[in-house]
């Protein structure tokens, strides 16, 4: 566990420094990662100076971990939301609230703190500790678990539903979006969850009085490699252009006739295959407002209105279409179909196919040609001889 540990601090130290050497990104973007780099800097610390006996030099640190996880969560909150922000964000308002979770556990940790350094270390061996004074040790990680999960899920779960808006505003605006997206953020949110979580289990089975080494040793596993591909993905994860602010979508009366959105529609549908907008693999929405001459508004309404659908799927349908007859005329490779018709990667190509085409691109490939071998065969069999 001490190696562990100790690889992450290393990986988050080496990361800071990568992140304040970039020059480009918006300055909000470096500080909220860096804060979240701090915050995870802070909880590794915490756990060496348990972990590697540390405590016995400084007894007084012993439960400032408590607090400083609160701030993992405000901070995962405030880099994500600064990712998927058209504009510099400014910490204020509402934001006053993530000290609220450091406070809590300040408060029910107060009465832990008031003991002397010779009463907190009496605590390690069960022959020298104070009933008392253990029981206030038992009360302070307890609470300070219950308090870390509680307020710790609220921001994860608000950052996963800020990332899936950014999803669905990204979904609206670019034929591809792998890199504006922010998926990999997604999986990592999903993964510091689980990690976190099993953190307050090895706490409770503490608490218990269970010891469990080999839990504890993967939980610190897991948590230098979620720190380590965190730190990877966020330093490669270059900025992000907008068309448009991000909104909620809401319902409401169409603007446009019915007759207008299905002209629109036709011209759009005509601009993609005539053209073959399609197959340019960074068309977006405002690309293709230039090309057909109808406002971006216009277009938006038509797609969700008219052909219920957004303007990534629009375009990956059409996409899809074409691959459909070059896998089944050509011999083109999969990956060289996927590219020809705009696609960035074979994961989106595939994804995209089954999605629009009901299959994988290979499967629709085998039985396209299992359709027409039939039909090879019949013609051959009809077709005259040279004697004839």
């Amino acid at each position: 566990m001490t190696i562990f540990y100790s690889a992450a601090a290393a990986i988050i130290a080496f990361s800071l420094a990568m992140s304040f050497g970039q020059r480009e990104g918006r300055k909000d973007q470096t500080i909220s990662f860096a804060a979240l780099l701090l915050a995870l800097l802070a909880h590794v610390l915490g756990e060496l100076l348990i972990i590697s006996g540390a405590y016995n030099i400084a007894p007084h640190l012993v439960g400032a971990e408590l607090s400083v996880r609160m701030v993992l969560g405000p901070a995962v909150l405030f880099f994500t939301r600064a990712l998927v922000s058209p504009t510099r964000i400014d910490f204020g308002g509402r934001d006053w609230f993530a000290l609220l979770g450091p406070a809590l556990v300040i408060l029910v940790s107060l009465p832990f703190s008031r003991l002397s350094a010779e009463e907190k270390l009496a605590l390690v061996d069960p022959a020298t500790r104070d009933p008392v004074h253990f029981q206030i040790a038992l009360f302070t990680c307890t609470a300070g678990v219950l308090l870390f999960l509680a307020f710790t899920t609220f921001y994860l779960i608000s950052a996963l539903r800020l990332q899936a808006r950014h999803r669905i505003d990204m979904m609206g605006q670019f034929a591809n979006i792998e890199r504006r997206s922010l998926d990999w953020l997604r999986n990592m949110l999903l993964l510091f969850s689980g990690v976190w979580l099993f953190l307050g289990i090895k706490q409770a089975l503490w608490v218990s009085g269970v010891s469990w080494p080999l839990f504890s040793s993967a939980l610190a596993f897991f948590e230098m490699f979620s720190i380590a591909a965190f730190a990877f993905l966020g330093l490669r994860q270059p900025a992000l252009s907008f068309d448009q602010a991000i909104a909620a979508p809401s319902p409401r009366a169409p603007i446009l006739t019915d007759a207008h959105m299905a002209r629109i529609a036709a011209k759009l549908i005509s601009a993609l295959n005539t053209d073959r907008l399609y197959a340019q693999s960074d068309l977006s929405l405002r690309k293709l407002s230039d090309v057909t001459g109808v406002t971006k508004n216009h277009i938006s309404e038509t797609l969700s209105q008219h052909l219920e659908v957004n303007f990534f799927d629009f375009v990956n349908r059409c996409r899809v279409d074409e691959a459909k007859r070059l896998l089944a005329e050509t011999d083109e490779t999969v990956l060289a179909v996927g590219f020809e018709v705009g696609f960035n990667s074979r994961s989106t190509f595939n994804a995209a196919f089954k999605k629009h085409g009901g299959s994988t691109p290979s499967a629709y490939r085998a039985m396209a040609r299992e359709e027409t071998l039939p039909i090879l065969k019949s013609a051959i069999k009809i077709a005259p001889t040279v004697s004839e």
